[in-house]
């Protein structure tokens, strides 16, 4: 059996899905991704998952429920948060005790290092 991490990238821009996915995949790392925080809750429900990274504003479930889903269910899985927005939900996130709150724009090779850093 493989020892390969898996990482859930979630996030309702396509081009945001397929640049973090070339780079996890450069790394040796599986990606399971999704459009939507419903979405990719069933997803961590049906496979292990070592970290997730997420937006925060999305139809259809959004980072902030998805990570309190995740919580119930996980309290130490890495979970990083992707948001353009400075808002009433960094606060609440916060509290979550996400890993990190990245900022877009954001620099994709640091956030998987950051993950590569997390999954030691």
């Amino acid at each position: 059996m493989s020892d390969q991490k898996t990482i859930l990238c979630v996030d309702d821009e396509v081009e945001i899905i397929e640049l973090l996915t070339e780079e996890l995949e450069d790394r040796n790392l599986k990606v399971l991704s999704a459009n939507s925080g419903n979405d990719a809750f069933e997803i961590f429900q049906k496979n292990k998952i070592d970290c997730v990274i997420s937006d925060v504003r999305m139809p259809n479930g959004n980072g902030v429920q998805l990570t309190k889903n995740i919580r119930g269910e996980n309290a130490n899985i890495p979970i990083y948060l992707i948001t353009g927005y400075l808002d009433h939900s960094e606060k609440e996130v916060n509290s979550l005790g996400v890993t990190a709150v990245v900022f877009k724009p954001f620099d994709v090779e640091e956030l998987v290092e950051m993950v590569l850093h997390s999954l030691k």
